[in-house]
Parts: structure tokens; C-alpha cells; sequence
């Protein structure tokens, strides 16, 4: 009996092992390990340009800003380009790929990936690693995609992948979301970091402006008021008691009516969010687990 249970135990123990290796390796048409991207931090390919988007200098000169990023800021930043992902998920594809070719710096396999595929004509956005999560919040990749739109769409590939670049470093630069560093976020001109004095993503609120928004929500509410109580002013003061005694002897119905109702209200139940998030706000970072076990974050759409 009990060399039964060793062998038991011994085989339970080779399924753990094994299913999760089938399960990355199953021809599932997402994971896909690229023989070209070297897994040494020292020697990463930053662009993997399968489409041939860009021009030879156009690619030499993206793959060395995106690894100077990466390496100044211990966060790997990654342009993919696919001719087609053979009717894949595109989230899913830009994750394992992600995974499957060795990105991520530190414990945490900290970094970003911008995945771009033409036939299809979908692009996804992968994060990995607590600190990117939080870093690319769910807000700051509407605005990276929201500079990098206007070049995909013109066919400007170059430009949209230096866009992306370049508000990567930006947000890196500024580091985990907090009310330090939350306003000013939407000052980066092309070519020339940021510029200083934009509030766009939640910054104080001057005095003077608070002030006159409180004085015109104070003059609206008594307007307001005031032509309400217009309305229900339809007593008039009178001196005799002339066409009092006419109601003393009317006759009719003198069933009583109801003229007000009363209504119960319930709140009704919400649904509960299934994603899971690292904070909240501006912030917020969804999060979900790619085919692999790890957690990514990420965002994906059209152009």
C-alpha cells in the first residue's frame, strides 16, 4: 500500500509539471516564441518588425531609443509588428508573446508591449509586473493610444511607434500614479518631452475659479428656487367672507381623494467589477492572467 502511494504521489507530481509546459507549447494560434529576441537583458531585440513597417533607419533608430528607455528605466518597452495573428486573440497573442520570448525586468518581469497587426487591423497593449501595472494605469494608455491614433491611422507607422515611445519614458518618468504626479500629464509635445502647467488628469482647483463656481451655483440655486415658488402662490388674501357661505351648502360628492402617493425606492444591486485593480482614481490599472499563469495588464482596439 504504501509504495502505491509513492508512485501516485510521484505521478501526480509529474502532471503538475507537465500540463502547464502542453498548455504553453498546445498549437492554440496565441503562443509564439520568436527564435530572433534574445532573452539576455544585455542583447533584447526592443523591435520585432514582422510587417516591415518601418525603413532600415527608421528600425535602427526606434530599437535604440526603446532600449535606452528600458534600460534607464529597468522597464523593458516593446514594438511588435504582425503582417497577421491567424485569428487570435489580440490581447491574448500580445501577452504571450510577451511571456514566451523572455521580456520583463527585474523579480517581477517588470515592463510594456505595443502589438500592431495589419490584416486584422488591431493593436493591444500588454503590461507585466507590479510596478508597470500601475505605472501604465487604464487613463495613461487611453492617452498613449490617443497620440499614437492619429499616425496609424495615416499609415505614419514610424511616427505612432515613436509616439509610443515617447510617452512611455514620460510615464515612467513620472512614475506610480499618486497626487504628486498626477497633474500635468497630458503635456508631451512631440519631439520635446512635456510641457509644464496642464492639468488634464486631476490637479488643484485655483481659489479664485472655486470662489466664482460657488457664486454662480448659489445664484442659479435661488433663481431656481425662486421660479418654483412663483407657481404655488395661489393664495389671495380676502376681507369678506363672501363665497365662503356658498361652499357651506354645496352638495356632491363628498368622497374623499387621495391627492398625494407615496413611492419606495430599493437600490438595486450593482454589478461587481470581475477585474481586479492595484488602486483606484486615475490610477486604476485592470488586470487579468494570460494563458501562461501571470498577470498582465493591458488594453487593446481598432485603428
Amino acid at each position: 500500500m504504501k509504495k502505491f502511494l509513492n508512485i501516485f504521489c510521484i505521478c501526480l507530481f509529474a502532471a503538475f509539471v507537465l500540463v502547464p509546459l502542453y498548455a504553453q507549447t498546445e498549437d492554440g494560434g496565441i503562443v509564439e516564441v520568436d527564435q530572433s529576441v534574445s532573452t539576455s537583458s544585455s542583447a533584447k531585440t526592443y523591435l520585432v518588425d514582422d510587417a516591415m513597417l518601418l525603413s532600415s533607419p527608421q528600425a535602427q533608430a526606434l530599437e535604440q531609443k526603446l532600449g535606452s528607455i528600458s534600460e534607464r528605466y529597468d522597464c523593458d518597452v516593446v514594438v511588435v509588428t504582425k503582417t497577421n495573428i491567424s485569428g487570435s486573440n489580440v490581447t491574448g497573442y500580445a501577452d504571450d508573446f510577451f511571456d514566451g520570448n523572455g521580456y520583463g525586468r527585474g523579480s517581477d518581469n517588470n515592463g510594456i508591449l505595443f502589438l500592431i497587426t495589419m490584416e486584422e487591423r488591431e493593436w493591444a497593449i500588454s503590461t507585466s509586473g507590479h510596478d508597470a501595472i500601475t505605472i501604465f494605469s487604464d487613463w495613461r494608455q487611453e492617452q498613449i493610444t490617443g497620440k499614437m491614433m492619429p499616425f496609424l491611422k495615416a499609415g505614419d507607422y514610424a511616427g505612432a511607434f515613436d509616439a509610443f515611445a515617447q510617452s512611455c519614458e514620460y510615464y515612467l518618468s513620472r512614475g506610480v500614479p499618486s497626487e504628486e504626479t498626477l497633474s500635468g500629464e497630458d503635456g508631451i509635445v512631440s519631439g520635446q518631452g512635456h510641457s509644464a502647467g496642464a492639468d488634464t488628469e486631476k490637479g488643484p482647483l485655483d481659489p479664485v475659479w472655486a470662489g466664482i463656481s460657488a457664486l454662480i451655483g448659489l445664484i442659479s440655486s435661488w433663481l431656481g428656487s425662486s421660479a418654483k415658488r412663483s407657481k404655488y402662490r395661489t393664495v389671495v388674501e380676502r376681507t369678506t367672507a363672501s363665497g365662503y357661505e356658498k361652499l357651506a351648502g354645496a352638495t356632491g360628492n363628498t368622497a374623499d381623494r387621495f391627492i398625494r402617493t407615496q413611492t419606495n425606492r430599493t437600490l438595486r444591486p450593482t454589478e461587481t467589477a470581475s477585474r481586479t485593480s492595484f488602486s483606484g482614481g486615475y490610477s486604476h490599472s485592470s488586470t487579468h492572467t494570460s494563458s501562461s499563469g501571470h498577470t498582465h495588464g493591458g488594453s487593446h482596439g481598432s485603428f
